[in-house]
C-alpha cells in the first residue's frame, strides 16, 4: 500500500485493500484488517476504523453499530441489567438470611454462657 500523500488518502488506500481482499480473496473483513495492520503496522482497530469512516463517506450500507458488550436492541440491554441487579438482590438477600441464622445461634450460645457464668458465680 503506498503512501500517495493527501489528507484522507490512507483511509481511502485502506478500504480499497478491504475491499479488494474481501471481494477477490473471500475473505471476512475482519481478517482483512488484521492483515493490513500486519502489512502496515498499524493497528486493526485504526484500520477497522478508517475503513468504516471511508465505507460511511461513500454512503455504503452497513450493519447498524453494536457498542462493545453490548446488544444490538436496547431493551436486552436494558432487560440484561434488570436482570442482573434482581439477581445482585437476591444474593445479598440470601446473604442477609444466613447471617441472620447465625446471628440468631450466636444469642444462643450467648445466653448459655450467661446461665453458665452465673450457676459458677452461685
Amino acid at each position: 500500500m503506498a503512501e500517495e500523500g493527501g489528507r484522507g488518502s490512507v483511509g481511502n488506500e485502506i478500504f480499497e485493500r478491504v475491499e479488494q481482499l474481501v471481494n477477490n480473496e473471500n475473505m471476512r473483513r475482519t481478517d482483512a484488517f488484521k492483515q493490513i495492520s500486519s502489512e502496515t503496522g498499524r493497528r486493526e482497530g485504526t484500520v477497522a476504523a478508517n475503513y468504516y469512516r471511508v465505507a460511511r463517506q461513500r454512503g455504503a450500507e452497513l450493519a447498524p453499530r453494536v457498542r462493545r458488550g453490548g446488544s444490538k436492541r436496547t431493551g436486552d440491554s436494558v432487560d440484561a441489567a434488570l436482570q442482573r441487579a434482581l439477581d445482585a438482590v437476591e444474593a445479598l438477600a440470601t446473604v442477609a438470611r444466613a447471617q441472620e441464622d447465625e446471628l440468631e445461634a450466636l444469642r444462643g450460645q450467648s445466653e448459655q454462657l450467661d446461665r453458665l457464668r452465673r450457676m459458677l458465680n452461685g
